[in-house]
């Protein structure tokens, strides 16, 4: 359940070498460990350069389990799995986009392919049945308001071949989609960004949710810091005016 293959992580942001390495022995021969090896000890100006060149490389052997309509079809990426109803902050951060929101931004008359499997990595939170039921129904939903059709590849090479391939591709949520954007950026391919400032309210009702959903133990870890608070202002009060208990103090820091 829990998968180390975070390529958007390693390539835009940065794994520990640890983690590295667990790609490398779970994902031997993946476009991520491509990456790792040719920039091993290596200072790599252009990271999306080097990402573009190896996913051709791959392109080889993933092309064949691609729709054959791909390049006429549109493809949305649904960042699925512990975003879903995980509390951690990055996962509150990227709670899905609106149906209807994606369904406004997908060109018309287009195939439609859905990218998108449910994820989740060591710092995922571990309600995991709650997080795949809620995934299959938000999959569900949009596939049925799209009319899309979901392409379950169930490896991330292959999604990734997929979506870099299509007409248009609508980003999702996430550093995998933010890499296939910029993937075709450097090809000069069009890309739908969803504009996630018009999904602040959704992000707002996300945090509404946890800390009301928390809110009892937040009172009580608050009633206890001001417990606390006021035994240490009603300590400090008797050792400045208690003249025994300042010299008991004194010869006791001694």
């Amino acid at each position: 359940m829990i998968s180390s293959y975070r390529l958007g992580d390693l390539v835009l942001l940065t794994l520990t070498e640890d983690e590295k390495d667990e790609l490398l022995n779970d994902y031997p021969d993946s476009i991520g460990s491509d990456f790792i090896l040719k920039s091993k000890n290596k200072n790599i100006e252009n990271k999306i350069e080097l990402i573009t060149n190896i996913f051709i490389e791959h392109l080889k052997k993933n092309k064949e389990y691609l729709p054959k309509d791909i390049k006429e079809s549109t493809v949305v990426h649904l960042r699925l799995g512990d975003v879903i109803k995980g509390n951690k902050e990055h996962e509150l951060e990227k709670r899905p986009y609106d149906i209807d929101y994606i369904k406004n931004k997908v060109p018309e008359n287009d195939k439609i392919y859905i990218i998108g499997k449910i994820f989740f990595a060591k710092p995922s939170s571990n309600n995991y049945d709650e997080c795949i039921e809620e995934s299959n129904k938000y999959l569900d939903n949009v596939l049925n308001n799209l009319k899309a059709t979901h392409f379950n590849s169930d490896n991330a090479d292959i999604d990734l071949s997929c979506a870099v391939l299509a007409k248009t591709f609508v980003e999702g949520k996430g550093y995998f989609s933010k890499l296939i954007v910029e993937i075709r950026n450097y090809i000069k391919s069009n890309n739908i960004q969803l504009n996630i400032e018009d999904n602040n309210n959704n992000i707002y009702e996300n945090y509404n949710t946890f800390y009301t959903n928390n809110s009892d133990n937040i009172k009580k870890l608050l009633y206890i810091i001001l417990i606390i608070s006021i035994l240490i202002f009603l300590l400090i009060i008797i050792y400045k005016n208690n003249k025994k208990i300042r010299k008991y103090i004194n010869k006791l820091i001694k």
